[in-house]
């Protein structure tokens, strides 16, 4: 009799350790039990949905996107220094990449720029949006997820997709860290 039960046993602990990982994934992938862990890897904010750009206008720079990570800064604004200020900004970014700074494209999103004399950061790609509507106003919405009053820092996904974004609260050291990790995606 005794043999018995603990074949039962056996039989019981083999099933939990196979039911129990199931159940639990069930509770948490049908939103029964809400869950978040206290930490990520990550500081920026994914956009969730991740948006295409492609799918609010009909731009050509819009087509070079999927083939690196693409940091952008947006302004709404014509840009003007307070906007060129951020070309240095991106650059660092990009210099702390160090072997891996190819892999990410620079650029900056304004109403229109105030052309200056020397444009020391020519590897910015600098794209006039002021006649792309829709694509103002996605941007403008996802403002309120980074920088606020329309602007923005986001990076774009080798596929096309605006898929993170940055908020004031982000400090540089934050943004380099994830950028690291995205750029060590792409091989």
């Amino acid at each position: 009799m005794h043999l018995k039960n603990k074949n039962r046993l056996t039989i019981l602990v083999v099933f939990l350790l196979f039911a129990i990982p199931v159940v639990v994934a069930y509770l948490l992938g049908s939103g029964l039990i809400d869950f978040q862990p206290d930490s990520t890897k990550n500081h920026g904010v994914f956009i969730s949905p991740p948006i295409k750009p492609a799918d609010y206008t009909e731009a050509e720079w819009v087509n070079e996107l999927p083939e690196n990570w693409t940091l952008i800064y947006r302004t709404p604004e014509v840009c003007d220094e307070a906007c060129f200020a951020w070309e240095d900004k991106l650059h660092r970014f990009n210099l702390t990449l160090a072997q891996n700074a190819d892999k990410l494209e620079l650029m900056l999103l304004a109403k229109d720029f105030n052309m200056r004399q020397e444009d020391p950061y020519s590897h910015i790609k600098k794209v006039a949006t002021g006649g792309h509507q829709a694509l103002n106003d996605i941007f403008n919405e996802l403002s309120d997820q980074s920088l606020g009053n329309g602007e923005g820092l986001y990076v774009v996904a080798p596929e096309g997709y605006l898929m993170m974004a940055f908020t004031p609260d982000n400090e540089p050291q934050d943004i380099i860290k994830d950028l690291k990790l995205l750029v060590k995606r792409k091989g």
